[in-house]
């Protein structure tokens, strides 16, 4: 791998993504003025709009895999003295950082305003938790929907999508619901109390995530390396 090539292509990712998280930001921005306008500001309305933004900014470098594959761009790409492996990385980080701004503003938000009852548990961090936590989860989704589109097979990123939104809409439901029950929150609330919680919370959590993120990175790897059947050193 080269540090220094992906260093300056990752730039170059970012700066192609900029138009598009602009536009996005804006869309948040105009959403935040309407909702003040009509004095329907409260504080579950700013960070629903604030939280909603940035998870459209994850689908910026999944769609950026797909445009530059529609556009055969892809095939300049990979013409380059790079590896595939320095292509995924560039992708990766990119994703990653195009994202950035959107948590710096969901932990500014959570700062600024108290968030309402129905956020539950999320309500008890501080605006850094939230911000990190946040970035995290939504990388690793960016992650995977990326691999997911260097993959020859669309239907693959549409099955990825599709899991998504059912584990957002109903998996994540139904876990909440769950933990609302008495016994389990009796149990939770035991558990919570123990000092060694949080070291296991983080730790299955860190685990989780870094599987997710190997996995996510072997899939692109493969589907960068299918696409053009390019070998893995430099031309």
């Amino acid at each position: 791998m080269n540090p220094l090539l992906v260093r300056e292509l990752t730039w170059v990712e970012v700066r192609r993504s900029a138009f598009l998280l602009g536009r996005l930001y804006l869309i948040g921005a105009v959403g935040l003025a309407v909702f003040f306008l009509l004095g329907k500001a409260t504080n579950e309305n700013i960070l629903v709009v604030v939280m909603g933004v940035t998870l459209g900014a994850a689908s910026v470098t999944p769609f950026a895999v797909m445009r530059d594959k529609l556009d055969r761009t892809l095939e300049f790409l990979l013409s380059l003295p790079v590896t595939v492996t320095d292509l995924v990385t560039v992708r990766f980080l990119a994703a990653a950082v195009c994202l950035a701004p959107g948590a710096v503003a969901t932990g500014l938000a959570f700062a600024l305003v108290t968030p309402p009852a129905e956020f539950g548990p999320l309500a008890a961090l501080t605006p850094f938790q939230m911000a990190l936590g946040y970035w995290a989860l939504l990388t690793l989704a960016a992650w995977v929907l990326t691999a997911a589109a260097t993959c020859e097979l669309s239907r693959f990123f549409g099955w990825s999508v599709a899991a998504l939104i059912v584990f957002v809409g109903f998996v994540v439901p139904w876990v909440v619901d769950l933990l609302d029950h008495p016994r389990a929150k009796t149990m939770l609330d035991s558990f919570l109390e123990q000092p060694y919680a949080g070291v296991v919370i983080g730790s299955v959590a860190c685990g989780a995530m870094v599987f997710s993120s190997m996995v996510a990175f072997a899939v692109a790897l493969r589907g960068f390396s299918g696409y053009l059947s390019r070998p893995q050193n430099p031309l």
